[in-house]
């Protein structure tokens, strides 16, 4: 029986891969793949040791607060949904911020942002990716705004997405975390590849490591997107 996905939807995959030199808030990755035994009886057996918040990754509501969220508490329900995609890379530099106004603008083109939708935030940065410096930039990257991260609980969105290290600077007292997490959302951070998603139509899977009690995990990020679009 052939693949009925594959025949309705084409896949892209958001996600970065994982290796020791990927950027990270510190500098240390703490990703180790290391090889315990060597097809010595006949497998080849790995253990991977890593930081939870490295590579294209979830925040759950328990990154940040006390009782909330973690990981493997979040609904499935919830990591599979409508994706709602903002273009901004070819303003987004170094010191600037989601607006409320561009997501407004954003639906004024294609609709209000449907309420369950993961909305990610294209700035462009991800082309950096290669070189950790220059991602990380002594902390200076895109990010979304407060009032943005308000819009956004108005529209009742499961999660948000972005392809820098953060929707936050560390410059600042860390809204969009207090904000999303704290209403029960989640955020995705370091997206990969958003060129290939159109700015609507798209369903995400958003399926992290099904760890109990994390706060953050690794994750695998997929756009569908209908062939009939």
């Amino acid at each position: 029986m052939e693949n009925m996905l594959l025949d309705q939807f084409n896949f892209a995959d958001l996600t970065h891969r994982l290796n020791p030199n990927v950027p990270t808030w510190s500098g240390s990755c703490g990703f180790c793949l290391e090889i315990k035994r060597d097809y010595d009886r006949v497998f080849r057996v790995q253990q991977i040791k890593l930081h939870a918040g490295v590579g294209t990754h979830m925040d759950a509501p328990a990154h940040r607060f006390e009782g909330g969220l973690s990981i493997a508490e979040i609904p499935l329900e919830k990591l599979i949904a409508p994706l709602a995609l903002l273009d901004v890379s070819g303003k987004a530099g170094e010191t600037y911020l989601l607006s409320r106004e561009e997501i407004e603008a954003y639906e004024s083109l294609h609709g209000q942002i449907a309420p369950g939708s993961l909305v990610i935030a294209y700035t462009g940065w991800s082309r950096f990716w290669t070189n950790p410096e220059s991602y990380s930039n002594r902390m200076r990257y895109p990010a979304v705004s407060e009032e943005a991260a308000r819009l956004l609980l108005e529209r009742n969105v499961v999660g948000l997405g972005i392809d820098t290290l953060s929707p936050d600077r560390p410059d600042s007292d860390f809204p969009v975390h207090r904000l999303l997490l704290g209403a029960g959302k989640y955020l995705i951070e370091n997206v990969a590849d958003c060129a290939a998603v159109p700015p609507k139509g798209s369903f995400a899977m958003a399926l992290p490591l099904f760890a109990e009690e994390a706060a953050e995990a690794p994750i695998r990020l997929l756009a569908l997107t209908p062939k009939s679009l």
